[in-house]
Order: structure tokens, then sequence, then C-alpha cells
């Protein structure tokens, strides 16, 4: 039986690996996004899907509240399983972001890549793709961040071989995130 003490100190430790210059960084690149109004993308498989899906959520609806302001343009790109769908289907899964990235980016928006191995194919490839376009990459990895590690803008890095542990930590994150645009946004 797990141990809940153990289990939630193996967590905390796994944040605590995350590098606070390299967040502020991501941190800067997802600030400048919204002061120049641009679209922030969002992505992941599996579990970091659902973390994406909610993340975009949280950036558009939870950081301005009920308040008329401006809010950021966020868009997660696992969302839609029809065009993931048809571009797996027609394509091949590899290219499911990159080919909605071809229609709705612009340069200087920011993709933000949720990928615990940071090899997941279809992320690294819309990475490079965003990069090769003039837009910034932000991930989130864990393990040993993968390719994603050497190629983001920015890899928030948390040191923990457990993708449990990485996908909560990413959660943790993203919500450090919401919470400074609330501030941001109320400025």
């Amino acid at each position: 039986m797990i141990n809940p003490d153990t289990y939630f100190n193996q967590l905390a430790t796994a944040l605590q690996t995350v590098d606070s210059q390299i967040l502020a960084l991501a941190t800067s690149c997802l600030e400048e996004t919204y002061r120049r109004d641009g679209t922030l993308f969002v992505a992941g498989n599996g579990q970091s899907a659902s973390t994406a899906d909610a993340f975009a959520l949280d950036m558009v609806k939870q950081t301005a509240g009920d308040r008329d302001v401006r809010r950021l343009r966020a868009i997660s790109l696992s969302s839609s399983i029809s065009a993931i769908t048809a571009w797996a289907n027609d394509v091949g899964y590899e290219a499911v972001f990159v080919k909605q990235l071809e229609v709705l980016f612009r340069p200087g928006d920011v993709f933000v890549t949720v990928s615990a191995s940071g090899n997941s194919p279809n992320v690294v490839k819309a990475s490079e793709w965003v990069l090769d376009h003039g837009g910034k990459v932000v991930a989130l990895t864990g393990f040993n961040g993968g390719k994603l590690r050497d190629l983001a803008t920015a890899c928030v890095h948390v040191d923990v071989a457990d993708y449990g542990h990485a996908e909560t930590a990413h959660i943790a994150i993203m919500h450090y995130w919401v919470d400074y645009f609330k501030e941001i946004v109320a400025s």
C-alpha cells in the first residue's frame, strides 16, 4: 500500500526541481503574448491533452472572471477530436497539431506543449514548426525532458521519472500561470 505521506513528499520534491528562472522566462513569454494581443496555443497527448484543455479554458475564463476586460486568447489544439482524427487519418498522427497551427498561428504567438516524456512526435513537430514560423515554445516536461528540453524557448522541467508526479506538477504550474494572469488582466 502506498503511504500517503511518502507519496505527497515525493510530489513536493518533484515540484521543488522546477527552476524558478526558467519558470519566470516561460511566464514572460505568456505575458508578452497577452500584451501584444497574440494567441496562446496549447497541446498534449493523453492526460496532458486534458491538462491542455483545462489550461486553455482557465486562461480564457478564470483570469478575468466576470469582469469586462480583454482576455488572453488561448486555444487548445487537443480539444477537437474531429480535427485530430481527420489529420491523423489523412496525413498522420504526428501532424495533428501542425496542421491546426498552419491555419491559426500568427508570428509571435506562443505554443505551450505538455509532454511528460518531452518526445511525443506530434508536439515535437509542432514545436519545430512554431519556431520556424516566428513563434516561441514553452514546454512542460518530466523525466529527462526529451527533445523538447533543448528545443523549447523555455522548458519548465520537472525532474521526476513518474508520469503521475510529472502530470500533477504540470497542472500546478498551469494553475500558477492562471493566478499570475488574474493579476495581469486586473491591472
